[in-house]
């Protein structure tokens, strides 16, 4: 499976790295011509390689490894802010805790047919999630037994939630292995950022470059080891159904484009919470 929707996706990725460019001040006319027919180029390899190569290509053109550093800050310090009010909200409820950060999901880059809005993050962060394979009776049941987790983390901001999650989860007894991309790639967190806020806790896997954990069959052999993978986000969602893996995952994340809100069946902008049992 190369793309969910071919044409949607495809736009999708062009439209992301015009937009990072507009964003970043590049005015060239040859520039945008060098983007489109870079990207072009891309599309045969599939989706995941359409959109990690053309951010590595938008890197050169700005020689800037992370462009979007100064966004991350922004959002794991706004998120920071907002953290007493979950606690509060959610207290010990560990099914509460996967609700919202599948809500936090709201982060991301421009895309078509999403603007990212920090307002929204704030003020949507308790919102409820839509289930899918699950109940959270079945989750809570599910999350009691276990003892091993591997958790694929995504973007800056919603990390500090996640943060929350894992220390919950370590609090139960649950040993936790976090996933992370090696290099930075949009406004995602890296593995040595991850290692930095949660410390010695738990062990922390990095991919070794910007491609996401599931497209790194050198990790897969690790992934299938744990009872339960929790995955954050729609580009590591896309990335796992693009793979061979047969996995137990939980997605947390928000439906955010065409193409997964018509996959889902939800509602735009959705959280939702998916079980997917392909063992």
């Amino acid at each position: 499976m190369l793309y969910i929707e071919t044409p949607e996706c495809i736009l999708c990725a062009l439209e992301s790295r015009i937009q990072e460019a507009k964003k970043y001040g590049v005015n060239d006319l040859n520039t945008y011509t060098h983007i489109t027919v870079h990207t072009s180029s891309l599309i045969p390899r599939g989706r995941t390689p359409l959109f990690i190569e053309s951010f590595e290509l938008i890197t050169r053109i700005l020689n800037n490894d992370d462009p979007h550093a100064d966004e991350k800050k922004e959002l794991e310090d706004t998120a920071s802010l907002i953290l007493p009010r979950i606690i509060n909200d959610v207290g010990n409820d560990i099914v509460r805790y996967l609700e919202v950060a599948a809500a936090a999901n709201s982060v991301d880059v421009p895309m078509r047919d999403y603007q990212f809005d920090i307002d929204d993050f704030v003020n949507k962060i308790l919102e409820e999630a839509v289930w899918i394979n699950t109940s959270k009776d079945v989750l809570r049941e599910l999350l009691s037994g276990l003892r091993d987790v591997g958790y694929v983390v995504d973007n800056s901001g919603e990390f500090q939630v996640d943060a929350l999650l894992i220390r919950r989860l370590l609090d139960m007894g649950v040993r936790v292995t976090v996933y992370a991309r090696g290099l930075p790639y949009e406004v995602d967190v890296t593995a040595d950022y991850v290692s930095k806020v949660l410390g010695d806790r738990v062990r922390v896997v990095s991919t070794g470059n910007r491609y996401p954990v599931f497209y790194n069959r050198g990790l897969w052999h690790d992934l299938g080891a744990h009872d339960l993978i929790i995955s954050k986000g729609v580009g590591n969602f896309e990335a796992y159904l693009e793979s061979e893996l047969k996995l137990r995952v939980l997605f947390l994340l928000r439906a955010k484009c065409g193409p997964m809100i018509r996959l889902l069946k939800v509602p735009k902008n959705s959280p939702v919470v998916y079980l997917r049992d392909d063992k």
